[in-house]
């Protein structure tokens, strides 16, 4: 097909059409293939698509500087930025910026760099606000991956902040009782806490995210433009001034809009609220697609307008950085350190214990577990590879031992029993009858087998999404000492059990 369309361009025929053609081909499932062909067709001779850059349709240049980006020639980068050079209308600019990411473009960074300042004069309007920021972020995308320019250092500890912590919304006591006596209060994601040393609460692993509060605008307006007004009068450019050490360069920021409004919207209103915002703080703030170093969080209020959080990546949370391998049904770290929280204010936990995991996954359980309080040794069974492997990695970032093995739970043996066992059972999609058959056998055949690997009184910890096997199988080995509503929505519990 590649030689159809190459034939179709080099003859003038439905040249837009055509390139669009080629341009997905080159991005297809046998991309590399179609890219040999079309440069092979070209034969050393790429005028027929460097000649299109000067077309008069302006698709039609935009469309040739993607193909042309597509194909990879260091050769064809000249072409590409002197058309971006002279180009005049604003849409087809971003193309060429989009191009270049496939070369080596380390010796137009000066350039690069006088572009973006350019565009940081310009008048912004409704006619040209949406490209105007599409080019800006391609410059800064382009330049922060070649530049080593040093990011904003975090200076803000002792400064008096509002700090909103989010939190599982059953379980809000788990992380206020672990404030102490700092100023504290409950809101409807979490829990706000007035605090000098915000790194402090790191300390605390059952929180999910932490965001500072701007004391000078709480909410904003849903009309973009007003938003961008209330944000910068509430000195936000002076917030983050303030808490960071300066160094010449704008604050990269991005913009997450939880709520109601439509994807579709809000696209749109995430640019124009970006490009306000930059023109409203006089570039103090500089929207980007990567590298960012604080988040906007607007989160939907009643009143139809946006909660303002402010989330700051300078300020490093390295809680759950063991992570750096997962499988696909493994749970969230915080989850896991909350039902850690839950069960350890209930005296569950037996001291220096010998910990199973026979569903170990990751090892995020046990790694967890190991955090909460010391332990003697652990042990994690899994019959994936992967997850075996991965658990070990992770566990090794933790700075915590246990010994993981590829095996069946359900074959596994050993004469001394455990202390505990700790696990995240497995669980299928509501609405499968054969898979809930299944589910329902695992969960008979592991209360018949788990009692042999316990000592007497020994702990089992149960994160499970289907509670009703848990009561119907644990007698008459266990007893129920507790249970806790995880998520409803998820239908996700955790039940602690004693060995009788």
């Amino acid at each position: 097909m590649m030689k159809e369309l190459w034939k179709s361009l080099a003859d003038g025929k439905e040249v837009r059409r055509t390139l669009i053609q080629i341009k997905e081909q080159l991005r297809g499932e046998k991309a590399v293939l179609q890219r040999d062909t079309l440069i092979s067709l070209c034969g050393g001779d790429y005028s027929v698509l460097t000649d299109l850059l000067c077309a008069e349709d302006a698709k039609v240049r935009k469309n040739a500087a993607l193909v042309i980006g597509e194909l990879r020639v260091p050769k064809l980068m000249e072409a590409v930025w002197e058309a971006y050079r002279r180009e005049e209308t604003r849409f087809v600019r971003g193309a060429y910026l989009t191009a270049l990411k496939s070369f080596d473009y380390t010796g137009l960074l000066p350039e690069l760099k006088s572009s973006l300042d350019e565009l940081a004069k310009q008048p912004v309007n409704d006619e040209n606000r949406r490209h105007l920021q599409e080019e800006k972020l391609l410059l800064r995308e382009l330049l922060g991956t070649k530049e080593t320019a040093k990011p904003h250092v975090y200076r803000g500890e002792g400064l008096l902040s509002v700090i909103a912590l989010t939190t599982n919304r059953n379980h809000k006591h788990a992380v206020l009782e672990r404030l102490g006596n700092l100023k504290k209060k409950e809101f409807n994601a979490g829990v706000m806490v007035q605090t000098r040393f915000p790194a402090a609460l790191f300390e605390i692993r059952c929180f999910e995210e932490m965001f500072f509060v701007l004391p000078k605008v709480r909410q904003v307006s849903a009309e973009p433009a007003e938003a961008a007004k209330m944000l910068a009068a509430g000195g936000i450019a002076e917030y983050l001034a303030e808490r960071h050490e300066e160094n010449g360069r704008p604050f990269f920021f991005r913009i997450e809009v939880r709520g109601s409004m439509p994807l579709e919207k809000r696209g749109l209103f995430l640019q124009r609220l970006a490009a306000a915002l930059e023109e409203r703080t006089g570039g103090r703030l500089a929207n980007a697609v990567s590298g960012y170093e604080a988040e906007l969080r607007l989160v939907e209020s009643s009143g139809g307008g946006y909660n303002v959080l402010l989330k700051l990546f300078t300020l490093g949370d390295f809680r759950f950085a063991y992570r750096q391998q997962a499988v696909s049904s493994g749970m969230r770290p915080s989850n896991a350190a909350l039902c850690m929280a839950l069960a350890g204010g209930e005296g569950f936990f037996t001291p220096e214990a010998s910990v199973l995991d026979p569903f170990c996954g990751a090892g995020t359980m046990l790694i967890e577990r190991a955090k909460y309080g010391k332990v003697k040794e652990m042990f994690g069974l899994d019959i994936l590879g992967e997850a075996v492997e991965a658990a070990r990695s992770n566990t090794m970032l933790a700075g915590c031992r246990a010994n993981y093995v590829r095996r069946d739970f359900f074959t596994f043996t050993r004469e001394q029993g455990f202390d505990e066992v700790v696990t995240d059972m497995p669980f299928t999609v509501s609405g499968q009858p054969d898979k809930q058959r299944e589910l329902d056998l695992l969960y008979r055949r592991f209360f018949e087998r788990i009692p042999g690997l316990l000592r007497d009184n020994g702990r089992l910890l149960l994160y499970t999404h289907d509670r009703a096997f848990v009561r119907a199988c644990a007698a008459p080995a266990f007893r129920i000492l507790r249970e806790f509503e995880i998520s409803m929505k998820e239908k996700s519990y955790l039940i602690l059990l004693v060995k009788i």
